[in-house]
């Protein structure tokens, strides 16, 4: 009988010494000539925020199972439990930020003024560029927050330093991964309130009448912001939303495809083998399997 793959690999961010300040800062040369370039072809959910920065080279990486093009200048951002896979290729370089979940949104943000707006990392695209100067104004940063972590002691100060050169970079990074955002006209702002709702909901399946209800909106006014955004309706969105948190959890959990679907809010086994072969084009089981290691 063939040994079934292995479940998806969990990564939390676990350094003893950068604890207290959540950040560790690493470059793909590092990555790629240690152990952990090894594992490196299998893809992996993330428990932690990771901001990559090209700085040479060309190559790929995989993000919630789309590959995204690097270039020299490229900026991605992977949020915590997303699945990201690495794909290492001679040549290709740059810096590798990680991110504690309870650091990677800066508490700047909780305010609604435009600097606040700015820093929701939840608007920012998950690819985005970097000028020459941005990229340079990038790699200053990046040299004093080495500094900082290499202290032989990580006291309260140097978490402190780190922490606020952190914040400095998300500033820097905000202005190249806005151009791409829309200005937060109503619409846009009432997209954000749904997609934030969704995420807390995806695993109930919820109904655009609830989720319409939840936001105090009609169910047409909220059609109209997702049409707007996404070119898609709101059923079109949720139903996206849980095929992929199906995806995660296929290749994440040891859990059967039906046990999966009745996690999500399926009633029936054959609802979800339906539901899934329609969103993504294969079966939950023939999806597991490409997305696994033997």
């Amino acid at each position: 009988m063939p040994t079934p793959p292995a479940a998806l690999r969990q990564m939390h961010f676990d350094n003893t010494r950068l604890a207290r300040v959540g950040l560790e800062l690493l470059t793909l040369a590092q990555l790629r000539g240690s152990w952990f370039k090894k594992m490196a072809a299998e893809p992996e959910r993330v428990a932690f925020g990771l901001i990559l920065v090209i700085h040479a080279g060309r190559g790929e990486h995989g993000v919630d199972f789309q590959r995204i093009a690097l270039q020299q200048g490229t900026v991605v951002l992977v949020r915590p439990g997303q699945v990201q896979q690495w794909c290492f290729r001679d040549g290709l370089d740059g810096d590798v930020l990680l991110i504690a979940p309870h650091v990677m949104q800066p508490s700047a943000t909780t305010s609604d003024n435009p600097i606040a707006q700015a820093l929701r990392l939840e608007a920012w695209p998950t690819r985005f560029e970097l000028s020459l100067r941005e990229r340079r104004n990038w790699r200053a940063l990046v040299l004093m927050l080495r500094r900082e972590l290499k202290q032989p002691v990580v006291d309260e100060l140097s978490a402190a330093l780190a922490r606020e050169l952190y914040l400095c970079m998300l500033l820097r990074l905000a202005r190249a991964a806005r151009q791409d955002v829309p200005p937060a006209n109503a619409q846009e702002l009432l997209y954000r309130r749904f997609q934030r709702e969704l995420e807390s909901l995806v695993a109930t399946r919820p109904s655009v009448q609830a989720l319409a209800e939840t936001l105090r909106v009609s169910t047409t006014t909220l059609n109209r912001a997702c049409h707007a955004k996404l070119g898609r309706s709101a059923k079109e969105a949720i139903d996206r939303r849980i095929a992929l948190e199906a995806q995660r959890m296929l290749v994440h959990s040891g859990a059967t495809s039906a046990e999966i679907g009745e996690r999500l809010g399926f009633s029936e086994p054959t609802n979800f083998l339906k539901f899934f072969k329609r969103q993504i084009g294969m079966t939950p089981e023939g999806f597991r399997v490409s997305h696994r290691l033997a």
